[in-house]
């Protein structure tokens, strides 16, 4: 039976472990059996071979045997900045559409669809009806309900499509956090 293949995190932290416990090449030489990598050995100033090149070795490999080290943790950096890069890039898109959004713009998400998946969540309901007087025990339809009635909708909908209705519920969503990190 084959293992499931690990993560691309898992992944990623094991390379990074490989290249940290990985011994630089310390020199490299030549003789009649070919091109020779050492490494510090055991013993101080006694280097140790870990790999002979023939002289029929393709240059590329060549290359990508001694640059062993280098070429994976250049790899992973590069990974790492354009992750960073693409993280910054995503928060400025958002500032920009709530910047839009604040000026009367379209709204920066899908506000109808935050509102029914908050409407299905527990916490919420009960915000609900301490906060808005909706009667327990409830269920996402009545939570829906009320939110359109304390809201002022005529459907979710409007909350996609009217910036002072978005607003609205922006403050309710606000209102429902402090709740709940005051509990």
């Amino acid at each position: 039976m084959t293992q499931p293949r690990p993560s691309s995190k898992d992944r990623l932290e094991s390379y990074r472990a490989l290249i940290a416990g990985a011994a630089r090449g310390t020199s490299v030489f030549a003789d009649a059996d070919g091109m020779h990598l050492e490494v510090d050995g055991m013993d101080p100033g006694e280097p140790e071979r870990i790999c002979t090149l023939p002289h029929a070795c393709p240059t590329a490999n060549r290359e990508l045997i001694l640059h062993h080290i280098d070429i994976p943790a250049d790899l992973i950096a590069m990974l790492e900045a354009t992750g960073k890069a693409l993280q910054a890039e995503q928060a400025e898109v958002q500032r920009l559409r709530q910047a839009i959004e604040n000026k009367g713009g379209r709204p920066a998400k899908d506000y109808a669809a935050e509102c029914a998946m908050k409407c299905a969540e527990p916490a919420f309901q009960r915000f609900m009806s301490e906060r808005h007087d909706l009667k327990l025990p409830t269920d996402k339809d009545k939570t829906a309900t009320r939110v359109k009635f304390v809201l002022a909708l005529n459907s979710r909908k409007d909350l996609n499509e009217d910036a002072p209705a978005a607003a609205r519920w922006r403050a309710m969503v606000q209102d429902f956090e402090q709740w709940r990190r005051g509990r």
